[in-house]
């Protein structure tokens, strides 16, 4: 029995990121508030989830909010991005039912709704990186647009779990609106492991190109200097 009350028992660890992830949960609700800050509590969220699958978190609210800080403005680029994207697919899927349905359900009416669905589909997978990569290795906007792309359909059965992931948070959201808060943290964690998982096959190209870019930004800062 003694092993079982050990704080550094397995169990009591899972019990203590899951406790995490309720306070970030909360903390993820009262930031998202103005709504033009989700991209950045969604950044932050994963960014210490992923730290918690390789157990190298801080405290919640001082690993949140550095977080928070450090990537609101590249977080909040994408949220606009995503949220123009979004919009865009949106009208663009209506107005291809209504040619549908104008159209007597024709074969080209239908081809035009299957390719919404396809970029639809390559649109929103990319953003289940996007945030992610942002948290860990902080690229600028157009390496981040383009690895999340890279990544989404390179690991087709990890976007697959995903989709499948966030799919289940939006039954049990429904289901049990008043906590679909905690729902969104779960959905966040659970993904957390299959994104650290990609993003370990890719560590030693992503860590080069991050070495490349900051030797690039060093030559800038000394250029100035001069």
């Amino acid at each position: 029995m003694i092993p079982l009350f050990n704080p550094e028992n397995k169990f009591w660890s899972f019990i203590g990121k899951l406790a995490d992830l309720v306070c970030l949960s909360l903390l993820w609700v009262c930031t998202s508030l103005p709504v033009f800050t989700i991209g950045a509590t969604i950044t932050a969220f994963y960014n210490f989830t992923i730290h918690q699958v390789n157990d190298t978190e801080s405290t919640v609210w001082h690993g949140f909010f550095t977080a928070f800080r450090k990537y609101f403005k590249k977080a909040t680029c994408l949220w606009g991005i995503q949220l123009i994207g979004t919009a865009f697919l949106v009208c663009d899927f209506w107005l291809a039912w209504q040619y549908y349905l104008s159209h007597n359900e024709g074969f080209g009416a239908l081809l035009i709704l299957s390719v919404i669905c396809c970029v639809s589909f390559i649109f929103f997978s990319c953003f289940f990186y996007t945030y992610p990569l942002l948290a860990i290795f902080d690229f600028p906007l157009k390496k981040l647009l383009s690895h999340s792309f890279i990544m989404a359909m390179g690991n087709l059965p990890v976007t697959i779990t995903l989709w499948v992931c966030w799919g289940l948070c939006s039954v049990g959201i429904y289901y049990l609106s008043g906590v679909f808060f905690v729902w969104i943290g779960l959905a966040i964690f659970i993904s957390s492991y299959f994104l650290f998982g990609v993003f370990k096959k890719y560590t030693g190209e992503l860590t080069e190109e991050q070495t490349l870019h900051a030797r690039r930004k060093k030559r800038c800062k000394e250029q100035e200097v001069i």
